[in-house]
């Protein structure tokens, strides 16, 4: 490519291939041209991390459908003789929270577990346990099994034995109580029915037989059994819980049901609907709920009146316990590996908007927690531990960027704010601010001091000037990669935030980001093209295994992303001695 130093702008060399022509390495793809090879491992991970098998991850899916054929490169992996590899990503993925979901990593799992592969089969219940990790998985796994095995029920010993040691895994005393006798209790009273499936339903298939006098309590109660006299004080302990969750049920006093949460830790799945709405159970339930349910559960709390202290004398004393939980966000009880920033700025401007998605709960925000949650935010965005590569962060001005985010109270150029704030903070960052030309593009002055508010200003402030000289905001996305090339920047990361929607220019994204590499010979690279309003555009080029495309935009989004620059390996920041971390709150975390 060639720059003219007058007009500041880009022209490509006479000598380029085209794509009709292969360059060193590549291969022909199904499109007619050429691309590089992925191996069936990195294919692997990219399916296990990203929830997909090719190069788009889409937000805000709830539940994708798997195919066989579309996997098929988990049989070649196995054929091969490299099933204990297929086994120990799966693992490796599932134990460091790397997938952005589960439902891969238990779909891989039960093809493993129905492999020819003897080997392999037996390598895959080995570790049923490890990501099988509440009963929500193991479920998601009996049910991908069955749809793998048409013809008949699958019920092998194999199989049989696989979910019978899941139960009896369970010990009589855990330290850490994440396989303990009474840890079971709670999950099968907690998770009763999940993908079709129950408890009963497992068991009796399965021919669980108990091997501990724990377990036993536990299976006759599933059973729907009268609990047997306890012996030891451990038996006690477990049989009083599951007389508790019993009652609970059947409970109609509010005082009792009181009791029971307080002195059992019940949650909220255990509670009968028609106590939800009193603020009474709902003062107890703060006390013992987890993080991310307080956050989701934050204008619940609020439309009771818990917080209004003309409708209840104690409401000094919730909005402490909630400010002293959101206040633990900047100490090494809650981390930002677990939680990311855009978690707390999802929920503070849900909180802030007053009202639910349906509109049928409804509050008015309390100043004292909004002003936490936005306290909270900045908390987390400053000790993001530092990633040590160079990024280029592009955020477009586009008119869609104004739009809500797919089932959110948050805007798309708040979430991209929200990304630049805490990847300023964490990594070596340049942003500019991009519309429809080089000349417009604004080298901004973001940096790590800056707040959310600030980078929206300079985000807004940009829009506003390419308004006032054409009065419509047009794109051309091809903008970051000129404007890298005229400076001859080299960037390992460039993420670019927009709306996907590129209308103008001479040259086409994809081939301007291919003469850019060319221009500054990079050798490695990742582009990140992140669409945030949920369309159906995409912009990175569909060979280009260096390349993401995100469509729309969730919770997920930043691990992805993360992930990807990564290259799917292990990410020390990330490793954990304790997967069990918050999990049973995570199943169900969706944008607000």
């Amino acid at each position: 490519m060639e720059v003219d130093p007058q007009s500041r702008d880009v022209h490509p060399i006479d000598e380029i291939v085209p794509q009709s022509q292969p360059l060193v390495g590549q291969i022909p793809n199904p499109s007619g041209g050429y691309s590089y090879q992925i191996s069936d491992l990195e294919s692997l991970l990219r399916f296990l991390c990203l929830g997909v098998n090719d190069r788009v991850y889409r937000a805000n899916t709830q539940h994708t459908e798997f195919g066989r054929a579309n996997v098929n490169f988990i049989d070649r992996l196995i054929q091969d003789g490299r099933g204990s590899e297929v086994i120990g990503c799966i693992r490796d993925v599932s134990i460091q929270g790397r997938a952005c979901k589960h439902d891969t990593t238990l779909y891989a799992l039960a093809i493993c577990a129905r492999s020819n592969d003897l080997h392999t089969k037996r390598s895959a219940y080995a570790i049923l346990n490890d990501v099988c990790r509440i009963p929500t998985h193991l479920f998601q796994f009996v049910k991908y099994c069955e749809e793998l095995f048409e013809h008949n029920s699958g019920w092998g010993r194999a199989h049989r034995m696989g979910i019978s040691n899941w139960y009896n895994s369970f010990q009589s005393k855990d330290p850490q109580d994440h396989k303990s006798a009474k840890k079971l209790a709670y999950l099968v009273t907690k998770y009763k029915r999940r993908h079709g499936w129950t408890h009963r339903d497992a068991v009796r298939l399965a021919h669980v037989h108990p091997r501990t006098t724990d377990i036993r309590l536990i299976i006759e109660y599933i059973f729907g059994e009268n609990i047997t006299v306890n012996i030891t004080p451990n038996q006690a302990s477990i049989g009083e819980f599951l007389d508790a969750a019993r009652r609970a049920k059947r409970c109609n006093d509010v005082e009792e049901i009181r009791d029971l949460i307080a002195k059992y830790h019940l949650s909220r799945e255990h509670i009968p609907t028609r106590f939800l709405n009193d603020i009474a159970v709902w003062e107890v339930l703060l006390r013992v709920m987890p993080f991310t349910a307080m956050l989701r559960n934050l204008g619940k709390i609020t439309s009771l009146g818990m917080l209004n202290p003309n409708s209840n004398t104690s409401s000094d004393l919730w909005i402490t316990i909630i400010l002293q939980r959101l206040g633990q966000l900047n100490s090494d009880g809650l981390n930002c590996q677990k939680i990311h920033p855009l978690t707390i700025l999802i929920a503070l401007k849900h909180y802030e908007k007053g009202q639910g998605q349906t509109r049928r709960l409804v509050w008015t925000p309390n100043t004292q927690i909004v002003n936490a949650l936005k306290e909270a935010f900045d908390q987390l965005t400053k000790i993001c531990p530092p990633e040590g590569q160079s990024y280029l962060m592009a955020v477009s001005v586009g008119e869609s960027m104004q739009k809500n985010i797919c089932g959110s109270s948050i805007k798309a150029c708040e979430a991209a704010a929200a990304m630049v704030l805490s990847t300023v903070n964490t990594a070596e960052v340049e942003v500019i601010i991009f519309a429809n030309s080089i000349e417009d593009a604004c080298i901004s002055s973001i940096a790590r001091g800056d707040t959310l508010d600030s980078i929206s200003a300079k985000i807004q402030q940009v829009k506003q000037q390419c308004q006032q000289l054409s009065g419509r905001v047009s794109e051309d996305l091809a903008v970051p990669f000129k404007w890298a090339a005229i400076r001859k920047k080299r960037f390992d990361v460039i993420v670019v935030l927009t709306d996907s929607l590129t209308s103008c220019g001479y040259m086409h994204p994809a081939e301007m980001l291919k003469q850019y590499i060319r221009y500054v010979a990079i050798d490695e690279y990742h582009l990140i093209v992140v669409g945030m309003t949920d369309n159906e555009y995409t912009i990175a080029s569909p060979i280009d295994m260096n390349a993401l495309d995100v469509v729309g935009f969730d919770l997920h989004t930043p691990s992805v992303i993360k992930n990807f620059v990564n290259d799917f390996r292990s990410d020390p920041s990330m490793q954990t001695d304790n997967p069990y971390v918050d999990l049973e709150e995570m199943e169900n975390v969706t944008l607000y």
